[in-house]
């Protein structure tokens, strides 16, 4: 049966399977395909977590928005939280040519057998290793013969060196977005609390308006009752009105 190639799901690894169901290229990305799968499916609960992922959580974390101005502040366990996860990406990540996303295992598509194996034997010379053989995962080496031509891939781990030096690059991006983070939640907060001020000032003043309107109220209504008094007792007085207040 003729091989169908296609990139893999989970990790974009391009591979070949001989049927039309199979949507990953090892049995790692299976397993991971299935629980984003149960994840997916299983009912998310009210609170959000406060254990944030790099990849699927938002620049403000709900916690976050229920902070107060003066909790803004770095948190070690949650940067080695960020750090650990970023980590686990890219040590099952692949880095390929037509990317700029660094990977711990970077992919290499040599034109012929002969250049495949020189350049084999030579990323083995300066640090780089094999894909551990597991069962169904995806091989060190691949190579697919057909009437259009001939496709060959390599996989190599990096050197330790160079995944270190990867590694400390994305700490320090880490770092950085998670600082950004801290800082827009904590100026997003300050603003929040101006505008409580301001709405608080605004019914302060509308309080004492309101309370000024009915002290002038109740003075002008004592005037002209006052007034009316008075000229009632005046029309009596002068024989024009009687008590009962009909016209003399």
């Amino acid at each position: 049966m003729a091989l169908i190639f296609r990139n893999c799901d989970v990790c974009s690894a391009r591979y070949g399977a001989r049927n039309t169901i199979s949507k990953t290229c090892s049995a790692a990305c299976r397993q991971k395909a299935c629980r984003a799968a149960k994840q997916n499916n299983t009912p998310q609960p009210k609170q959000s977590n406060t254990q944030l992922k790099i990849e699927e959580t938002p620049i403000v974390s709900k916690q976050q928005q229920t902070q107060t101005p003066m909790q803004f502040v770095f948190s070690e366990s949650e940067y080695q939280a960020r750090c650990n996860n970023k980590r686990d990406f890219y040590l099952n990540r692949f880095e390929r040519p037509s990317t700029d996303v660094p990977g711990a295992i970077v992919e290499f598509v040599p034109s012929t057998l002969i250049e495949a194996l020189d350049l084999y034997h030579r990323l083995l010379n300066e640090g780089y290793a094999p894909l551990e053989p597991v069962p169904g995962s995806l091989p060190t080496a691949t190579l697919v013969s057909n009437p259009m031509g001939e496709y060959i891939s390599l996989y190599l781990k990096k050197p330790a060196a160079q995944q270190e030096q990867d590694l400390a690059a994305i700490y320090d991006q880490v770092k950085a977005e998670l600082e950004a983070e801290l800082s827009a939640a904590f100026e997003s907060a300050v603003e929040r609390q101006i505008d409580l001020a301001l709405a608080a000032d605004e019914r302060k003043r509308q309080r004492e308006l309101d309370q000024e309107r009915q002290k002038l109220a109740q003075q002008t209504r004592d005037q002209l009752t006052a007034s009316r008094a008075k000229l009632r007792a005046e029309l009596i007085e002068a024989g024009k009105l009687n008590a009962d207040g009909s016209a003399a």
